[in-house]
This record gives C-alpha cells, sequence and structure tokens, in this order.
C-alpha cells in the first residue's frame, strides 16, 4: 500500500475499508461489504471529500476511486455549480444500501447566488442528464447527501428566479452623507446599498450589498414604520419619526468601503410588530433602514452627540445613515411586494402568501 498516513485515517475510521493510494489525479480505496471510507485529506485536491460506504452496500471487495472531474461539464442550467466536481468510479455501480456523500463548496458563491448554507444541493449525473439530491447535513463550505449509485458529482445551487426577488437602494440621509461617504467629494463614489430580498416558503433572505461607504464605520440596522424621506430621496417635510423599529443586525464597513451582510427573516409583505401590553395593534413594518451605531462619527456634520437616538442596544446612537423610501404611488415601503390600492391609504395585501 502507499501513502500509509491516508491509510491508517480510513482504517481507523471503520476498520475495514482502506485507501491504497490519494495523488493529485484520484483518491482511491478497496471497500468491502463491511464497509469503509474514502477520505480526502487537507491539502489535497480532495480536501473536503468523503465517500462513506456502509455495511451491506457491496456484494464483495470493490476498487473505488474518486476523480476531479471535468469542470466545464454544465450544471442545469438552473443551477449553479459553487465547488469542484467530482467523478466518483465504477460509474455507475449501484449501491445496495445508500451511501453518504460530503462534498466541498465555496461559500462565497452561494452568497453571490442570493442563498444560504442549507440550501445547497448536489447533483448526480444519471441517464445522460442530471439528478439532485437534497443536504441530509452540513457545515460551513461542506455538504452531505445520500446516493445510491456511483457518478459524476457537484455540489450547487439553484438562484431564485426573477419573479422571487425584489430589489430596491437605500437612499443616504442628505444632512450625513459627507460622514458616510468614503470619498465625500467624489460624486462618482458616493455611497450606494442595494438590497435584494428573495421570497421564501417560511421565511424570506435579505442580501444586502453597499460600497463606497467610509471604512470601518460601525451601524445598527433596522426595519422601520415609515422612512424619514420621500420616494425622491428627499427628507419628507411632515415626517414625524421612524414609527415602530425592529432591531435586525449589525453592519460594518470593510477596509475597502464595502458593506455585506446576509439575513434570514420574515421581510415581505408580512413584516409587523405589536405590543400587547401597550395596547398597540399589529403594525406592518416595510422599511430597511440603519443608523450611525457611534454618534461621534456624524459629529462633523452637525450631529448632536448629547441627543443620541435609541437605535443601538445601547440607545446611544447616531442618526440615521441610510434608509428605504416609499413608493410614489402607494405610499409603502420595498417589503411590500403586494399593495392593495382599493383602500386610501393603501395597505399591504398578505392574504396571497
Amino acid at each position: 500500500m502507499q501513502n500509509l498516513t491516508v491509510v491508517a485515517l480510513a482504517c481507523a475510521t471503520l476498520g475495514a475499508g482502506c485507501l491504497e493510494a490519494s495523488d493529485e489525479q484520484a483518491l482511491r480505496g478497496t471497500v468491502g461489504p463491511e464497509g469503509g471510507e474514502l477520505v480526502g485529506l487537507p491539502g489535497t485536491p480532495f480536501e473536503g471529500v468523503r465517500l462513506q460506504i456502509p455495511p451491506g452496500a457491496l456484494s464483495g471487495p470493490t476498487a473505488l476511486a474518486i476523480l476531479r472531474a471535468d469542470n466545464t461539464t454544465p450544471l442545469p442550467v438552473t443551477a449553479v455549480r459553487c465547488g469542484p466536481m467530482f467523478s466518483l468510479q465504477p460509474a455507475g455501480l449501484a449501491l445496495k444500501v445508500p451511501a453518504s456523500l460530503t462534498l466541498p463548496y465555496e461559500e462565497s458563491v452561494v452568497a453571490e447566488q442570493l442563498r444560504f448554507e442549507d440550501q445547497v444541493k448536489v447533483w448526480v449525473g444519471q441517464d445522460g442528464g442530471w439528478g439532485q439530491r437534497l443536504q441530509s447535513d452540513g457545515e460551513a463550505g461542506r455538504v452531505t447527501v445520500t446516493v445510491d449509485a456511483l457518478a459524476v458529482v457537484a455540489a450547487g445551487v439553484n438562484p431564485p428566479r426573477d419573479d422571487e426577488r425584489v430589489r430596491f437602494e437605500l437612499r443616504p440621509n442628505p444632512a450625513f452623507v459627507k460622514c458616510l461617504a468614503r470619498s465625500p467629494g467624489n460624486r462618482n463614489e458616493q455611497p450606494v446599498v442595494e438590497v435584494t430580498v428573495v421570497k421564501g416558503e417560511q421565511n424570506d433572505g435579505l442580501f444586502l450589498r453597499g460600497r463606497n461607504i467610509r471604512p470601518g464605520l460601525e451601524f445598527d440596522m433596522f426595519v422601520v414604520e415609515t422612512s424619514q424621506l420621500q420616494a425622491d430621496g428627499k427628507v419628507d417635510p411632515g415626517f414625524d419619526n421612524f414609527g415602530l423599529a425592529f432591531y435586525v443586525s449589525d453592519l460594518v464597513a470593510s477596509d475597502s468601503g464595502r458593506l455585506r451582510a446576509s439575513i434570514r427573516a420574515v421581510l415581505l409583505n408580512e413584516s409587523f410588530g405589536f405590543d400587547a401590553g401597550a395596547a398597540l395593534a399589529p403594525v406592518p413594518l416595510h422599511q430597511v433602514g440603519f443608523w450611525f451605531d457611534d454618534p461621534a462619527e456624524a459629529e462633523d456634520c452637525g450631529f448632536d452627540v448629547d441627543k443620541p437616538t435609541p437605535f443601538n442596544p445601547k440607545h446611544q446612537a447616531g442618526p440615521m445613515a441610510m434608509i428605504s423610501v416609499p413608493d410614489a404611488r402607494t405610499g409603502l415601503g420595498p417589503l411590500c411586494t403586494q399593495p392593495d390600492t382599493t383602500v386610501t391609504p393603501a395597505v399591504c395585501d398578505v392574504s396571497e402568501d
């Protein structure tokens, strides 16, 4: 046998199937009826790969191999690959008992496709096409599924369809743009925050991406009842207060002035709050905004640090930094995608959810 370190790992685990060779091209082993596993070691092209063959899956000793497959082979048009493609061999070998397969994937690709880690799946080549396996287990950068035959496999996600997502921008508070911007004097690098909310069955996914923010700034994100800005981004002269507010997340700008957040919650149409003790009826929350966490960060723009706002855990926050705006026609925030305009003012229709 070759590569004793790898062999010892495999045999110590189940005491049966032992790897015979592991190199840059393949992960190989012989597994019998008693079961065994092939495990990719850290630092190799197979890091994060694990094929666990249970007892009874094979009739007799069988030479197995895992190879890096042709990464140019596309998944179905509705899928995006987020990890390496592998070939489990002998191709087409049916297992009497399903095996457990773990594959690595890139978390950044999953986030770019507006999905979360538990939505990663594995595509399995079969009958000239692709089958899909939902994960049975998972952890950061690893997805585990069951397979009943050996085939070409790859981790991937189904990006949301256009009709499943809502996109909008947060507008900067005009009074505090200079304290918010990475390059206050450069009109071509003004703060921009784009939000995409993906509708889900049980909850929704909010993906926030910002740029041109002053590096290191910290913020507190809320969903609120009312925006301080009008549909055109100007301050509403009739604004009184933000109404009911719900604390969602902390944010911090990177060294390059970028903001990123991926948040799961009930957001589209159905987000609301109430206070039974204060006899406050349910109040819809359809606006998204964030506040300066440190009042001093906005002092140079005229904020009175002796009059902080309650928008952080210590209730000693600065002013609103950026927020969504109401729809010019309905007056509702962007988290309402089902406006009922048969009444005045318009309300959000939740009967379809």
